[in-house]
C-alpha cells in the first residue's frame, strides 16, 4: 500500500482581530493608527486601523501574534508635540498611540473600575484586555510615561508574549490566536491646577499661587545629606515638590498636601498629559548630554538649593505657562542674613538692592536662565511667585525676565519685604504685580529705612525710642519717617497692594477680608509697633531680639497666614458673585473694618505726654553710648525737633487715615465680577461640574464656615 503525502500552508487556517477602544469604549481616537503585528516565526504584517479602530489578519503561523504601535507620532495634531520632539533639551520619542491617547478624558468609574470598554467587549464576545501606552512603548522610550497602573486588572499575558522567539526584540503586547480582542486604551491624562492667563488680579491666581510658594518650602522629594545622590522616581515622600508635581498632578491623583501643611485643595483641570506641569524623564543613558550640563536628574532641572545663600525655589512649565516659585526665609540664620539690608547697585539694571537680596537673586537668576533657554517658548505667560524673602526675589527675578525673555508675565508675592531704592522702582514700573500683605504681619513694611542707616549719627525719633517715654510706636514712626539714609535712596513698595484685614482685632487670617486701603499708614503703624520693641544695642539694633520678633509673627507665614487667607477669599468672592450681585463686603463688614481703621486713628492720637526732664533722665539712666557724649544743648535741641517731627508726622497719619475711611466707603460700592474670580477662564459646563465638586468638600466648606461666608448649597450656579 502507498500513501500520496499532500503539503498544506502552515499559514492557512488561523485568524486574529482586535479593536482599540478609550475609556468611553470609543474606538473612533485610534482610527487610522498604524500597527505592525508579529507572528510566532517573526514574520510580519503591517496594517492601519479602520474608522472603527479595528485591525485583522488571517493565515499566519500558528501561535500567538504581538502587536506593536510605537510608530513615531508625525505631527499635524497640535504644534506643541512637534515643540516636545524637537526642543533644545530632553527631546521626547513620541509615539501616535500616545498622542491618540492624550485626547481622549478618562471614562466613568464603579467602584474605581472602568465599565464602557467591558461592556462593549461582552456585547462583541471579546476578550477584554487593559493597556496602556507604556506597553507598546520601547523600553529605551519609556522614561517620559507614567509608572506602571498597579490597578488594572486585565493585563495582556506576559508569558503569551514570551512564547515568541522574538519577544526581545519589539515592543507590544500578545494577543491570541483566533480570537477577537477589545483593548482599552489607558487615557493618557494628568492634572493641571487652574490659572488665568489675565494680568489682572484674580483670586484663583492668588489662591493656587499662595500654594506654589508653600510647596517651594519642600524638598524636591526628600531631605539628604548634601554628597546623598538624588532620588530617581517614584516620587513618594507626600507633599513634596516631585510628589505633589509628577507623582500626583502626573497621575491623575489630586494633591491635598504641600510640604507639611494641608489638606488643601486645588482647582485642578484633566489635560493631556503633555500638557501637565513637566518634570523631565529621568533617563541618563538616553539624556546623556544633558546629564555632562550637569542635568544627570530631574532635582538639578527643577530645583535650587543654592547652599552659600540658601536661596531655594522650583520651576516647571506646560505649553501654557512657566512657573516660578522661590522660597522665604525658613531658618533663624536666613532672618539674620535678611536683616543685612546694605544697598547694592543692581549688577545689570537700574537703581539700588537690598544686598542680601541681590545676592540671592544672582544665584536664582543662573538656574531661571538656563530653564528658560531651554523651555521656553516664546508664548507661554510666564507666572512667578515668593513669600517673604521669596517675593523680594521673585521680584527681581520678574524684573529681569520682562527684559529679557516677555512682557506677558505676572507677579504674585505674599508678605513680601521691600526690595530696592526708588530707581529701582520706577524702572520696574511695567511688572504687573500683585503684591498681598497680613495686616499684623510686619515684614512688608521692612527693610525698614532704620535696618540701612548709619547709625553713628542721631537721627529724628531714635531718642524718643531709647528713652522709651510716651507712645513708643510713634516713636518708631517718626524713626521711620525721618531717618537719613546715606548709601542711596530708601527702600520704596512695589506693586499693587493688597491688604487682608481682619474684621475684627484678633481674628485669623482664615477670617480676613482682602480690600485696597491705599493708604500707607495701616502698614506703617505694624511696622512700628514691631520696631518699638526692638531693643538697641550700642549701635545697632538688637538682631535676636529682632529675629524673635519674626519668627512669633504668625500672620507672616504662608500656611497659615496667606495661603488660608488666599482660599477664604477664592471662597467669599465666588460666593459675592453666585448669591450677593458681587459685593466686595457687606455692610456689617464694612463697619467692623472701619472700626479697625478707628483703633488705629485712636493710637495716633495718643497724647505723648513727655516732658524735656523725664526725657533726659531716662537718657541718662539707660546710658546710651551713642547719647553719652552730647551736650545739654544738643539734648535739648533734639528733643524737640524729635516733638516738632512727632506732631507732623501725627498729622500726616490723620490725614491718610481719614482718606482710607473714605476709600473704604467707595469700595462698598464695589462689584466683582466672574473675572475677579477666575480671570480669563471660561463659563462652561464642565467649570462648573468642577466648581460643584470643588466647593463641597468638607476642608472647603469649613474654610468657607470659618471665612464666614454664608451658607449656601454647594456648587449653586453663579449669577
Amino acid at each position: 500500500m502507498t500513501f500520496e503525502f499532500k503539503e498544506t500552508c502552515p499559514k492557512r487556517g488561523y485568524w486574529c482581530s482586535f479593536r482599540l477602544v478609550d475609556e468611553h469604549g470609543e474606538a473612533t481616537p485610534y482610527a487610522g493608527l498604524n500597527y505592525v503585528l508579529h507572528d510566532r516565526m517573526g514574520m510580519s504584517y503591517s496594517g492601519t486601523l479602520d474608522s472603527e479602530g479595528f485591525g485583522y489578519l488571517k493565515n499566519f503561523y500558528c501561535g500567538p501574534l504581538i502587536l506593536d504601535l510605537s510608530m513615531p507620532y508625525q505631527g499635524a495634531v497640535d504644534p506643541w508635540y512637534d515643540e516636545l520632539q524637537i526642543r533644545k533639551h530632553f527631546k521626547l520619542p513620541l509615539t501616535a498611540l500616545q498622542v491618540a491617547a492624550e485626547q481622549s478624558p478618562t471614562g466613568p468609574r464603579d467602584n474605581g473600575r472602568t465599565y464602557l470598554a467591558r461592556q462593549r467587549a461582552e456585547q462583541e464576545k471579546a476578550v477584554f484586555l487593559q493597556v496602556e501606552v507604556r506597553d507598546f512603548a520601547r523600553p529605551d522610550e519609556a522614561a517620559h510615561l507614567p509608572e506602571p497602573d498597579t490597578t488594572l486588572t486585565a493585563r495582556p499575558w506576559p508569558y503569551l508574549k514570551e512564547a515568541c522567539t522574538h519577544a526581545n526584540t519589539c515592543a507590544g503586547i500578545a494577543l491570541m490566536v483566533s480570537k477577537h480582542h477589545v483593548l482599552e486604551v489607558k487615557a493618557l491624562r494628568a492634572l493641571s491646577p487652574m490659572f488665568s492667563g489675565d494680568k489682572a488680579f484674580c483670586a484663583l491666581n492668588a489662591y493656587h499661587l499662595s500654594m506654589m510658594a508653600v510647596l517651594s518650602y519642600a524638598p524636591f522629594h526628600k531631605a539628604r545629606a548634601a554628597d546623598e545622590a538624588p532620588t530617581p522616581p517614584p516620587y513618594t515622600t507626600p507633599g513634596c515638590i516631585a510628589n505633589v508635581l509628577h507623582s500626583q498632578l502626573g497621575h491623575l491623583v489630586r494633591p491635598t498636601q504641600f510640604k507639611e501643611s494641608g489638606p488643601f485643595h486645588l482647582l485642578c483641570e484633566e489635560v493631556p498629559y503633555s500638557k501637565r506641569l513637566e518634570i523631565v524623564p529621568y533617563d541618563p543613558q538616553r539624556y546623556a548630554k544633558e546629564a555632562r550640563e550637569q542635568w544627570d536628574h530631574p532635582e538639578h532641572v527643577h530645583f535650587l538649593h543654592h547652599q552659600d545663600t540658601e536661596t531655594q525655589a522650583f520651576i516647571t512649565h506646560n505649553d501654557r505657562y512657566v512657573l516660578i516659585s522661590v522660597r522665604g526665609s525658613q531658618e533663624l540664620a536666613d532672618f539674620v542674613r535678611d536683616m543685612d539690608a546694605r544697598q547694592v547697585p543692581h549688577v545689570d539694571g537700574k537703581g539700588k538692592i537690598h544686598r542680601g537680596f541681590h545676592d540671592a537673586f544672582l544665584a536664582a537668576r543662573r538656574f531661571v536662565e538656563a530653564y528658560m533657554d531651554a523651555f521656553y517658548t516664546g508664548s507661554q505667560t510666564i507666572l512667578v511667585c515668593g513669600h517673604s524673602l521669596g517675593g523680594a526675589i521673585a521680584l527681581l527675578l520678574a524684573e529681569w525676565l520682562n527684559r529679557e525673555y516677555s512682557d506677558d508675565l505676572q507677579l504674585y508675592t505674599y508678605g513680601a519685604p521691600r526690595t530696592g531704592d526708588s530707581t529701582f522702582i520706577q524702572a520696574a514700573q511695567a511688572i504687573v504685580h500683585h503684591r498681598l500683605v497680613n495686616h499684623n504681619d510686619p515684614i512688608p513694611s521692612v527693610p525698614a529705612p532704620w535696618m540701612d542707616a548709619e547709625w553713628k549719627m542721631a537721627v529724628p525719633g531714635s531718642t524718643l525710642l531709647i528713652a522709651a517715654i510716651g507712645n513708643p510706636v510713634f516713636a518708631a514712626v517718626l524713626l521711620l519717617a525721618g531717618l537719613i539714609n546715606l548709601r542711596g535712596n530708601p527702600y520704596q513698595h512695589h506693586g499693587e497692594q493688597r491688604h487682608f484685614m481682619p474684621r475684627k482685632a484678633g481674628l485669623s487670617p482664615a477670617s480676613s477680608v482682602l480690600w485696597q486701603p491705599g493708604c500707607a499708614a495701616v502698614e506703617e503703624l505694624t511696622c512700628a509697633r514691631f520696631a518699638s520693641e526692638i531693643e538697641l544695642k550700642g549701635d545697632m539694633p538688637e538682631r535676636d531680639s529682632m529675629v524673635k520678633q519674626l519668627l512669633s509673627m504668625a500672620e507672616h507665614f504662608n500656611d497659615p497666614g496667606y495661603a488660608n487667607a488666599s482660599l477664604a477669599t477664592l471662597l467669599r468672592w465666588y460666593n459675592s458673585v453666585a448669591q450677593h450681585q458681587g459685593a466686595l463686603f457687606t455692610t456689617k463688614e464694612r463697619e467692623q473694618l472701619g472700626l479697625q481703621i478707628e483703633d488705629i486713628q485712636v493710637e495716633v492720637e495718643r497724647p505723648v505726654e513727655l516732658s524735656y526732664a523725664q526725657f533726659r533722665h531716662n537718657l541718662r539712666r539707660r546710658a546710651h553710648p551713642r547719647l553719652e557724649r552730647l551736650t545739654e544743648l544738643q539734648l535739648r535741641t533734639l528733643f524737640h525737633d524729635d516733638r516738632t517731627r512727632l506732631d507732623a508726622v501725627r498729622t500726616e497719619q490723620r490725614k491718610a487715615l481719614n482718606r482710607t475711611q473714605k476709600r473704604l466707603k467707595a469700595q462698598g460700592q464695589r462689584t466683582l465680577a466672574w473675572q475677579d474670580v477666575f480671570g480669563d477662564l471660561p463659563d462652561t459646563v464642565a467649570l462648573r461640574q468642577l466648581l460643584h465638586d470643588w466647593l463641597a468638600l468638607e476642608t472647603n466648606q469649613a474654610a468657607a464656615r470659618l471665612a464666614k461666608v454664608p451658607a449656601t448649597r454647594a456648587g449653586q450656579q453663579y449669577a
